[in-house]
């Protein structure tokens, strides 16, 4: 994503996105982290998916 060839700005909501997620789950990987976490994982996904139907052709 930070290669994209429009730049290394054109990405910036979505790897800001992945960013505080990350930060949130604290690398965590156990299956009780995802669970205790649901709110957050599932807003990241939406705001993701709502930035990619705003720029169709940016991950075509």
């Amino acid at each position: 994503m930070k290669a994209d060839p429009k730049g290394p700005g054109h990405l910036a909501e979505p790897v800001e996105l992945i960013a505080a997620l990350d930060a949130e789950l604290g690398g965590g990987q156990s299956s009780e982290n995802p669970r205790r976490h649901r709110h957050t994982l599932v807003g990241t996904r939406d705001g993701i998916n709502t930035w990619m139907r705003g720029h169709p052709a940016d991950y075509r």
